[in-house]
């Protein structure tokens, strides 16, 4: 008889930290669904124009000008 009750006192032990654990990853993952759906959306880089001017093209080491 006292096996059987160990044994349902350390299962009501289990259950809770179960259950425990449940809500924890429960509210750890709606979080970070939470995060990805709802944040600000992530500034995109602007592409920068450089206009090429001819002069930079030319070696300017080269020998023949």
């Amino acid at each position: 008889m006292n096996v059987i009750q160990s044994l349902l006192h350390y299962g009501s032990y289990a259950v809770a930290f179960y259950a425990l654990y449940f809500v924890v990853a429960a509210a750890a993952s709606s979080l970070y669904v939470w995060q990805r759906v709802y944040r600000k959306p992530e500034l995109q880089p602007v592409p920068v124009r450089v206009r090429a001017d001819l002069r930079d093209l030319r070696d300017r080491d080269s020998r023949l000008r």
